[in-house]
């Protein structure tokens, strides 16, 4: 027999709120407020692209060490606990932590290792620190977090698919409740990356709309707590939403390409509709992975046309890349955040700087302004590199 599972806590920290507040970011993101800004943490007078979006680096503080990466998801972590008043609620052993990121730490301690400054002995201390895995050691340990602990790696689908895998694990009866979300932090590493692949706009992010010139770089963090729904009633815990629905799926295609016809991502998407048990049509909002590049946008809308069917041209759809750009294993975990404010409020965010209408995007794209929409159950996408694919459908209690 399966375990419901809802979520009773957020926590989110992006550019558009670098002090971690939930709601300043809801707010933010409802509005369309301009995360997209110059580079600041690194020199980008040498690349064409000089736009990314950033937390400054001192509204992070520097309690703990561990670079930008970590602090950003312990501010994240430490929200999402605190709203939902887990600590000391409920059996260590029965807790577990699922991080999703791309990088990591990795770039931070790269940098110093490069550098040369420091001697041996503290040389080894910092690459201890730094790996992928050690970031979800850290907050394990922080909150005394007993259960299985694990790092997801795939591409920018991480913050989804650590989610995903959290709510299986409760899910199939395995844990009573998961901390889940993503963290990722800009670097010239992957701005010149990007900049190599001519991938990154010049100007603003423009998602769906027939002038879009290309993604922009950003970054934060988003975690969800899940619970077993038996016991967050019994604790009193205020639910926020359930996940109702999880898959995954490759294209198997290209290496940074998707497949045209978005073959993966509709698979992924059907997938986790299917697991509801709902049909199609009662889906009220969709969060598109919605990069703002030429072939990310249609196959993103072949997906959902094949997916949802006619539905796919009435459902209001909207990407929040438009202003906080590409979070990497962020950005999935942003966006199940997003969605549950959503299905809260009864608002949908719009998608910022929509232009022109692209007849290769015919969807409603709530272009510029919300819109107040009953929402009952969302659907939150997000498509990778080497053709990883992940779906989230998350409902109102």
């Amino acid at each position: 027999m399966t375990e419901p599972v809802v979520v009773t806590g957020i926590g989110v920290i992006s550019p558009l709120n670098p002090e971690g507040d939930t709601e300043r970011f809801w707010t933010a993101i409802r509005v369309g407020e301009e995360g997209v800004l110059p580079v600041r943490s690194f020199d980008a007078s040498s690349y064409p692209c000089k736009v990314a979006a950033e937390i400054p680096r001192d509204m992070l503080g520097a309690g703990g060490g561990g670079g930008a990466v970590m602090q950003m998801a312990r501010i994240a972590f430490r929200r999402a606990i605190a709203d939902a008043d887990l600590t000391g609620k409920v059996d260590p052993k029965r807790t577990g932590l699922v991080l999703g990121t791309v990088l990591g730490g990795v770039v931070s301690g790269d940098r110093y290792l490069r550098g040369g400054a420091l001697q041996d002995e503290e040389m080894k201390s910092l690459l201890r620190r730094y790996p992928m895995r050690a970031i979800a050691a850290s907050l394990a340990s922080s909150a005394r977090i007993g259960g299985p602990v694990l790092t997801v790696s795939t591409a920018c689908a991480s913050g989804t698919d650590a989610i995903g895998i959290a709510f299986r694990k409760i899910r199939n009866g395995d844990l009573d409740a998961v901390v889940a979300g993503g963290v990722d932090a800009v670097s010239e590493f992957s701005f010149s990356g990007f900049s190599a692949l001519n991938a990154l706009t010049l100007s603003k992010v423009r998602p769906f709309s027939r002038n879009r010139s290309g993604i922009a770089l950003g970054e934060g963090a988003a975690f969800l707590v899940l619970e077993r729904e038996n016991n967050a009633i019994a604790r009193g815990a205020c639910i926020l939403g359930r996940i109702a629905g999880y898959g995954s799926a490759l294209d198997a295609t290209h290496l940074t390409a998707p497949h045209r016809d978005g073959r993966g991502l509709s698979s992924a998407i059907t997938s986790a509709i299917r697991e509801t048990g709902v049909e199609p049509d009662r889906i009220d909002y969709v969060n598109a992975h919605g990069t703002g590049t030429l072939y990310n946008d249609w196959m993103e809308t072949r997906a959902l046309r094949a997916s949802l069917g006619p539905h796919a041209g009435a459902v209001p759809v909207s990407s929040i890349k438009a202003v906080l750009g590409h979070a990497f294993g962020a950005a999935g975990a942003m966006e199940a955040a997003v969605c549950l404010l959503a299905i809260r409020d009864g608002v949908v965010p719009p998608t910022a700087n929509f232009e022109e209408a692209d007849p290769g995007c015919d969807i409603d794209c709530v272009p510029n302004r919300e819109r107040s929409v009953p929402v009952r159950v969302a659907l939150s996408v997000s498509a990778g590199f080497g053709g990883q694919n992940g779906a989230l459908v998350l409902a109102a209690r």
